[in-house]
Protein backbone atom coordinates (compact mmCIF):
# COMPACT_ATOMS: atom_id res chain seq x y z
CA UNK A 1 0.00 0.00 0.00
CA UNK A 2 1.22 3.43 -0.80
CA UNK A 3 2.96 5.62 1.84
CA UNK A 4 -0.18 7.93 1.41
CA UNK A 5 -2.72 5.65 2.22
CA UNK A 6 -1.35 4.84 6.16
CA UNK A 7 -0.55 8.61 6.69
CA UNK A 8 -4.90 9.13 5.59
CA UNK A 9 -5.41 6.14 8.05
CA UNK A 10 -2.81 7.82 10.91
CA UNK A 11 -4.87 11.28 10.61
CA UNK A 12 -8.18 9.62 10.47
CA UNK A 13 -7.78 7.91 13.88
CA UNK A 14 -7.85 11.15 15.56
CA UNK A 15 -11.56 12.05 14.44
CA UNK A 16 -13.37 11.01 17.64
CA UNK A 17 -16.14 8.86 16.37
CA UNK A 18 -13.35 6.97 14.09
CA UNK A 19 -11.41 6.80 17.15
CA UNK A 20 -14.63 5.07 19.15
CA UNK A 21 -15.23 2.63 16.49
CA UNK A 22 -11.52 1.57 16.28
CA UNK A 23 -11.56 1.19 19.86
CA UNK A 24 -14.50 -1.37 19.92
CA UNK A 25 -12.42 -3.69 17.50
CA UNK A 26 -8.91 -3.02 19.22
CA UNK A 27 -7.86 -6.03 21.06
CA UNK A 28 -4.30 -6.21 22.59
CA UNK A 29 -2.29 -8.69 23.89
CA UNK A 30 -3.12 -12.20 23.56
CA UNK A 31 -6.92 -12.10 24.86
CA UNK A 32 -6.56 -14.72 27.81
CA UNK A 33 -5.65 -17.22 25.35
CA UNK A 34 -4.55 -20.53 27.31
CA UNK A 35 -1.14 -20.78 24.81
CA UNK A 36 -0.23 -16.82 24.59
CA UNK A 37 -0.53 -16.69 28.82
CA UNK A 38 1.60 -20.14 28.65
CA UNK A 39 4.24 -18.40 26.10
CA UNK A 40 4.40 -15.25 28.47
CA UNK A 41 4.70 -17.17 31.61
CA UNK A 42 7.20 -19.24 30.49
CA UNK A 43 9.15 -16.56 29.03
CA UNK A 44 9.30 -14.89 32.47
CA UNK A 45 9.84 -18.19 34.59
CA UNK A 46 13.06 -18.47 32.43
CA UNK A 47 14.55 -15.88 34.75
CA UNK A 48 13.17 -15.64 37.73
CA UNK A 49 11.47 -17.20 40.78
CA UNK A 50 8.26 -15.07 41.88
CA UNK A 51 7.54 -16.55 45.07
CA UNK A 52 7.68 -13.82 47.85
CA UNK A 53 8.05 -11.37 44.96
CA UNK A 54 6.42 -8.19 44.11
CA UNK A 55 5.50 -8.06 40.72
CA UNK A 56 4.44 -5.44 38.31
CA UNK A 57 3.60 -5.91 34.67
CA UNK A 58 3.13 -3.61 32.01
CA UNK A 59 0.70 -3.07 29.24
CA UNK A 60 -1.08 -6.64 29.01
CA UNK A 61 -3.60 -5.61 27.35
CA UNK A 62 -6.55 -8.27 27.95
CA UNK A 63 -4.07 -10.65 28.69
CA UNK A 64 -4.43 -10.50 32.73
CA UNK A 65 -3.88 -14.16 32.99
CA UNK A 66 -0.61 -13.98 33.46
CA UNK A 67 -0.65 -11.69 36.57
CA UNK A 68 -2.78 -14.75 37.74
CA UNK A 69 -0.67 -17.70 37.13
CA UNK A 70 2.10 -15.10 38.47
CA UNK A 71 0.24 -15.34 41.71
CA UNK A 72 -0.30 -18.55 41.53
CA UNK A 73 3.32 -18.92 41.44
CA UNK A 74 3.89 -18.13 45.36
CA UNK A 75 4.15 -13.85 44.58
CA UNK A 76 3.10 -11.81 47.29
CA UNK A 77 1.76 -8.98 45.24
CA UNK A 78 0.60 -8.50 41.49
CA UNK A 79 -0.13 -5.36 39.70
CA UNK A 80 -0.36 -4.34 36.16
CA UNK A 81 -0.10 -0.75 35.04
CA UNK A 82 -1.68 0.16 31.35
CA UNK A 83 -2.51 3.32 29.72
CA UNK A 84 -6.52 2.12 29.71
CA UNK A 85 -9.11 -0.08 31.45
CA UNK A 86 -8.87 -3.20 29.69
CA UNK A 87 -9.94 -5.84 32.16
CA UNK A 88 -13.64 -5.80 33.22
CA UNK A 89 -14.95 -4.92 36.77
CA UNK A 90 -16.14 -8.54 36.90
CA UNK A 91 -12.85 -10.06 36.77
CA UNK A 92 -11.18 -7.14 39.12
CA UNK A 93 -14.36 -7.84 41.80
CA UNK A 94 -13.37 -11.54 41.38
CA UNK A 95 -9.62 -11.12 41.93
CA UNK A 96 -9.13 -8.74 44.46
CA UNK A 97 -5.69 -9.83 44.57
CA UNK A 98 -4.65 -7.87 41.73
CA UNK A 99 -3.74 -4.37 41.78
CA UNK A 100 -4.85 -2.58 38.59
CA UNK A 101 -3.38 1.06 37.46
CA UNK A 102 -3.98 3.02 34.91
CA UNK A 103 -1.84 5.63 33.69
CA UNK A 104 -1.52 7.97 30.64
CA UNK A 105 2.19 7.71 30.21
CA UNK A 106 4.79 9.33 31.44
CA UNK A 107 6.15 9.28 35.16
CA UNK A 108 4.62 6.63 36.79
CA UNK A 109 1.89 6.96 40.21
CA UNK A 110 4.12 4.62 42.28
CA UNK A 111 6.69 4.93 44.75
CA UNK A 112 10.54 4.22 44.41
CA UNK A 113 12.13 1.15 45.66
CA UNK A 114 8.62 -1.11 45.59
CA UNK A 115 8.77 -4.21 43.32
CA UNK A 116 11.17 -6.96 43.20
CA UNK A 117 10.02 -7.50 39.49
CA UNK A 118 8.90 -5.27 36.41
CA UNK A 119 7.82 -7.40 33.17
CA UNK A 120 6.76 -6.72 30.22
CA UNK A 121 5.81 -8.42 26.58
CA UNK A 122 5.54 -7.19 23.42
CA UNK A 123 5.07 -3.79 25.00
CA UNK A 124 8.30 -1.93 24.62
CA UNK A 125 8.21 -1.21 21.07
CA UNK A 126 4.98 0.55 21.49
CA UNK A 127 6.50 3.24 23.38
CA UNK A 128 6.17 7.11 22.57
CA UNK A 129 8.54 8.10 25.50
CA UNK A 130 10.84 4.80 25.80
CA UNK A 131 13.87 6.53 27.90
CA UNK A 132 11.34 8.30 30.28
CA UNK A 133 9.43 4.86 30.99
CA UNK A 134 13.10 2.80 31.53
CA UNK A 135 13.96 5.72 34.48
CA UNK A 136 10.29 4.65 35.68
CA UNK A 137 10.93 1.39 35.93
CA UNK A 138 14.61 1.71 37.46
CA UNK A 139 12.99 4.20 39.57
CA UNK A 140 10.01 1.84 41.22
CA UNK A 141 12.41 -1.56 41.24
CA UNK A 142 14.29 -2.33 44.53
CA UNK A 143 18.05 -2.49 44.38
CA UNK A 144 19.32 -5.86 42.69
CA UNK A 145 15.25 -6.59 41.20
CA UNK A 146 14.89 -7.22 37.25
CA UNK A 147 13.35 -5.92 34.52
CA UNK A 148 12.25 -8.72 31.88
CA UNK A 149 10.88 -7.56 28.50
CA UNK A 150 10.13 -9.28 25.31
CA UNK A 151 10.51 -6.86 22.67
CA UNK A 152 9.31 -7.04 19.07
CA UNK A 153 11.36 -5.52 16.46
CA UNK A 154 8.84 -6.07 13.55
CA UNK A 155 7.13 -4.08 11.38
CA UNK A 156 3.35 -4.34 13.23
CA UNK A 157 1.88 -3.06 10.07
CA UNK A 158 2.51 -6.25 7.55
CA UNK A 159 1.96 -9.12 10.48
CA UNK A 160 0.73 -11.90 8.44
CA UNK A 161 0.81 -10.37 5.21
CA UNK A 162 4.82 -10.69 3.63
CA UNK A 163 7.30 -11.81 5.93
CA UNK A 164 9.78 -9.65 3.45
CA UNK A 165 8.51 -6.63 5.08
CA UNK A 166 9.30 -7.67 8.32
CA UNK A 167 11.40 -4.50 8.99
CA UNK A 168 9.42 -2.14 6.53
CA UNK A 169 9.07 -0.11 8.85
CA UNK A 170 12.68 1.11 8.65
CA UNK A 171 12.39 2.07 5.48
CA UNK A 172 11.05 5.53 6.39
CA UNK A 173 12.37 8.66 7.77
CA UNK A 174 11.58 9.72 11.08
CA UNK A 175 8.97 12.37 9.90
CA UNK A 176 7.20 10.25 7.33
CA UNK A 177 7.02 7.32 10.07
CA UNK A 178 5.68 9.46 12.19
CA UNK A 179 2.93 10.83 9.93
CA UNK A 180 2.17 7.26 8.57
CA UNK A 181 1.89 5.34 12.22
CA UNK A 182 2.22 7.81 15.48
CA UNK A 183 -2.04 8.07 16.43
CA UNK A 184 -2.42 4.22 16.04
CA UNK A 185 -2.08 1.38 17.93
CA UNK A 186 0.55 -0.70 15.39
CA UNK A 187 3.12 2.51 15.88
CA UNK A 188 6.77 0.74 16.60
CA UNK A 189 9.30 3.01 18.01
CA UNK A 190 12.21 1.09 15.70
CA UNK A 191 14.65 1.14 18.45
CA UNK A 192 17.07 -1.79 17.81
CA UNK A 193 18.99 -4.09 20.11
CA UNK A 194 21.93 -2.19 20.63
CA UNK A 195 19.28 1.04 21.38
CA UNK A 196 17.45 -1.04 23.95
CA UNK A 197 20.47 -2.11 25.52
CA UNK A 198 21.85 1.54 25.94
CA UNK A 199 19.07 2.86 27.12
CA UNK A 200 19.24 0.44 30.04
CA UNK A 201 22.43 1.29 30.77
CA UNK A 202 22.15 5.29 30.82
CA UNK A 203 19.12 4.40 33.18
CA UNK A 204 21.28 2.52 35.30
CA UNK A 205 20.94 -0.64 34.54
CA UNK A 206 23.23 -3.78 34.41
CA UNK A 207 21.99 -6.38 31.53
CA UNK A 208 22.11 -9.87 32.95
CA UNK A 209 21.00 -11.37 29.65
CA UNK A 210 19.99 -10.90 26.11
CA UNK A 211 18.90 -13.01 23.25
CA UNK A 212 18.06 -11.62 19.76
CA UNK A 213 15.67 -13.89 17.67
CA UNK A 214 17.64 -13.55 14.41
CA UNK A 215 15.21 -13.23 11.22
CA UNK A 216 16.89 -15.72 8.48
CA UNK A 217 14.68 -15.67 5.63
CA UNK A 218 14.88 -11.55 5.72
CA UNK A 219 18.67 -12.33 6.11
CA UNK A 220 18.77 -14.65 2.80
CA UNK A 221 16.81 -11.85 1.06
CA UNK A 222 19.55 -8.83 2.37
CA UNK A 223 22.42 -11.37 1.16
CA UNK A 224 21.15 -11.73 -2.54
CA UNK A 225 20.85 -8.11 -2.78
CA UNK A 226 17.25 -7.18 -1.72
CA UNK A 227 16.18 -5.20 1.24
CA UNK A 228 18.52 -2.59 0.66
CA UNK A 229 17.63 -0.06 3.04
CA UNK A 230 18.53 -2.45 5.58
CA UNK A 231 22.14 -1.70 4.85
CA UNK A 232 22.03 1.31 7.28
CA UNK A 233 21.09 -0.66 9.72
CA UNK A 234 23.89 -1.53 12.69
CA UNK A 235 25.38 -5.32 11.63
CA UNK A 236 24.29 -5.86 15.23
CA UNK A 237 20.66 -4.97 14.63
CA UNK A 238 19.81 -5.58 11.06
CA UNK A 239 18.08 -8.80 11.49
CA UNK A 240 17.24 -8.86 14.29
CA UNK A 241 13.16 -9.43 15.11
CA UNK A 242 12.82 -9.58 18.68
CA UNK A 243 14.87 -8.95 21.74
CA UNK A 244 14.47 -10.83 25.37
CA UNK A 245 16.43 -8.28 27.80
CA UNK A 246 17.13 -8.86 31.36
CA UNK A 247 18.26 -5.73 33.44
CA UNK A 248 19.03 -5.94 36.71
CA UNK A 249 19.03 -2.76 39.12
Amino acid sequence: MPVFFFIVKNYLIKIPFVKRMAKRRHVTGFNQSDEGIKTIFDTYSAYTDFTGKRVIELGPGHTWGVAKKIKEAGASAVSIIDIEKYVPDAVLQENPWLNYIIYPGGEMPLPENTFDLVLSFTVYEHLRQPETTIRETFRILKKGGLAIHLIDLGDHMHYGIDPAKQFNCLRYSKRTWNLMSMNRSIYVNRLRVSEWRQLHQEAGFTIVAEKAHIDEYCKELFEKGQLSYLSKINPEDRFASNILLVARK
